[in-house]
């Protein structure tokens, strides 16, 4: 049976493509956070592309992008339980396609990064804010940011490419790793 250069095998390779990824998001995350607490006071505004798009640093204590508001003790729970799952289902993950890896990944390091924060302030810091005039997104920060794109892409490949195999996969998922001769014997495949 030939492999899919699409699909990857698992392994250390794999783990480190999810692991990697959760880590740098982490740490950009975190770091990022902290020149904003250094730099600006509470509420404090300041233009970075015209007002399109500005840093404003907040305090969130719902879910991303401002939402659920005072409910951190609930999303500390929710945040751990999906870094638990996602570390628990690691070696499921390293066998599925690297984009899902990736995807995980960012949805990993995004939960961390603001689970530091929900556990070490009680709120998420918030600073990128965006829109137009008075119409503004709600504030949000780069894990916010990582949980999105990695269900969005997760989510676009549900919808729009579940049951495709990529190309050069097998669609058969209980083919013999032997090929069949015609008189019904199997030849050997190196």
């Amino acid at each position: 049976m030939e492999r899919s250069t699409t699909r990857c095998a698992g392994g250390p390779a794999a783990n480190l493509r999810l692991f990697a990824t959760a880590l740098i998001i982490v740490v950009s995350d975190q770091m990022v956070k902290r020149v904003v607490v250094d730099v600006l006071g509470m509420g404090e505004i300041r233009n970075v592309w015209g007002t399109f798009l500005r840093l404003t640093r907040t305090e969130n204590t719902g879910a991303a992008f401002g939402i659920f508001r005072g409910q951190s003790t609930w999303f500390i729970v929710i945040s751990a339980l999906a870094a638990a799952a996602i570390i628990f289902f690691r070696r499921e993950i390293a066998r599925m396609q690297a984009m899902h890896q990736l995807a995980f990944g960012l949805i990993l390091g995004g939960a961390l990064g603001n689970l530091i924060d929900r556990v070490r302030i009680g709120a998420v810091i918030d600073y990128l804010d965006i829109g137009v005039g008075t119409t503004r997104w709600p504030a949000f920060n780069i894990a916010d940011s990582a949980i999105t794109i990695g269900v969005v892409l997760l989510a676009v490949h549900l919808v729009f490419m579940s049951g495709k195999e990529p190309d050069g996969a097998s669609t058969d998922a209980h083919e013999s790793p032997e090929r069949m001769s015609g008189n019904g014997e199997a030849d050997d495949v190196a």
